[in-house]
């Protein structure tokens, strides 16, 4: 019986232990996903060191889009070339090193997080520093190798600083009227402009009945 009732526990305790074990899991997971309802990923979704393959497609991403907006104002404004092997060449001299540069960021500013174990901006300068070859290639200038990898370092740690202490890299400045209808809304400050319509309109049909 002694023995029976030893292996019971033995069981019971295995079976806490692996709801224990589930149950942190679960809250890994929730804690290093935070995209929400959006139906895509954004790169501060998880924090820095979980789920790296995500933020290097992000960071990829991020590029391609970058490359298609340069080679744009390459094709329009610059080289004005014609035919489609030549937009093609073009599109793809932007977007190539660009999106290399972001996958590029992401796994290094990661892999080295994982190999120090520390969260801190240092990460993040490795980061941009391993970004100076291709660098140096997109600009075709041997300069980016040192000059520009320091220089995505340093817009790398501001960007890190910036994250920690959440503040905006970029301010956002609503524009004056957000909505066609934000002039209904009471700015307390701001006399109401139904007001001045009521009036108006009361005065206008009085001048009618009179008339």
């Amino acid at each position: 019986m002694s023995s029976k009732s030893k292996k019971d526990k033995e069981k019971e305790k295995k079976e806490k232990d692996k709801k224990k074990k589930d149950k942190k899991k679960a809250e890994e997971e929730n804690k290093c996903d935070k995209r929400g309802a959006r139906n895509y990923s954004q790169y501060y979704d998880a924090p820095d060191g979980c789920h790296v393959q995500k933020k290097i497609m992000v960071t990829t991403r991020y590029g391609i889009v970058t490359g298609l907006i340069a080679g744009t104002y390459d094709v329009l404004m610059y080289s004005h070339v014609v035919g489609l092997a030549p937009i093609l060449t073009r599109y793809a001299r932007h977007m190539v090193p660009i999106a290399l540069m972001g996958a590029t960021f992401a796994a290094v500013a990661n892999a080295v997080q994982h190999a120090r174990n520390v969260d801190d901006p240092l990460n993040y300068f490795a980061g941009g520093m391993a970004c100076g070859p291709i660098l140096a290639m997109y600009v075709r200038s041997g300069h980016g190798v040192v000059a520009g990898g320091l220089l995505l370092g340093i817009i790398a740690v501001m960007k890190k600083e910036l994250v920690d202490r959440d503040c905006p890299f970029i301010q956002k400045f609503p524009p004056h009227m957000n909505t066609i209808r934000s002039w209904r809304n009471d700015w307390t400050l701001v006399r109401d402009p139904r007001d001045d319509m009521l009036h108006t309109c009361m005065i206008k049909r009085s001048s009618d009945d009179c008339s």
